[in-house]
């Protein structure tokens, strides 16, 4: 049976704990790798007691989702009057979102951690908050008459999110600027999937 993740009841977390924890893990992680790292490591670079290091994160993955929301960035995308620019900036977060060192990791998280939902949960809820930006392009992108309005937000975001873990992540190759050109005029010319005639609405974008 898989270990609660639920964060223990009584004193309040250290601050300068959970520093140190995420601290020690960030370079862990550039270190080794998710695969190679140990609890036992970090809680030797992170100077703690392995009790206090299980009593707050009860695995690595638990500590890895934890490193991973505190490097992450959740930019806003500013309304440029231009869906075409706005598109270009959402493939440029994208682009910067997967070509970081924690693609891999991010994967090995999944994985290690699919039966157990609270490991993920803020992780999630930080993916969650990316893709709600990038439906507000979809969204001005569609009121501007420049996309389709039963586009499948979700659906697209997830090819072109996968187009770029791929090549990063299992078939090395350069993403050019031409092919994120030409997606993007794809998806302009209305190329892109749509959602089922039972789930089209005014403000469909997506589920």
């Amino acid at each position: 049976m898989a270990k609660s993740t639920q964060r223990p009841v009584g004193r309040p977390r250290s601050e300068d704990v959970r520093d140190r924890v995420v601290g020690a893990a960030d370079e862990l992680l550039a270190e080794t790798g998710y695969l190679g790292m140990t609890m036992d490591e970090i809680a030797v670079r992170a100077k703690v007691s392995k009790k206090t290091l299980y009593r707050w994160w009860p695995h690595k993955a638990a500590v890895t989702a934890e490193v991973l929301v505190a490097r992450a960035d959740v930019r806003a995308i500013a309304d440029l009057g231009d869906t075409r620019a706005e598109l270009l900036v959402l493939f440029g977060y994208i682009d910067d979102f997967t070509r970081a060192r924690d693609t891999f990791t991010r994967l090995c998280l999944t994985e290690a951690a699919a039966d157990e939902s609270g490991v993920l949960q803020s992780f999630l809820d930080l993916v969650l908050r990316r893709r709600d930006q990038a439906r507000a392009v979809m969204q001005r992108g569609i009121a501007r008459g420049d996309l389709p309005a039963d586009i499948d937000a979700d659906a697209l975001l997830d090819l072109w999110n996968g187009y770029f873990v791929y090549r990063r992540s299992f078939r090395p190759a350069p993403v050019h600027e031409d092919t994120v050109r030409q997606l993007v005029d794809l998806a302009l010319a209305g190329q892109v999937p749509r959602l089922p005639r039972e789930g089209r609405g005014p403000h469909a974008v997506g589920g």
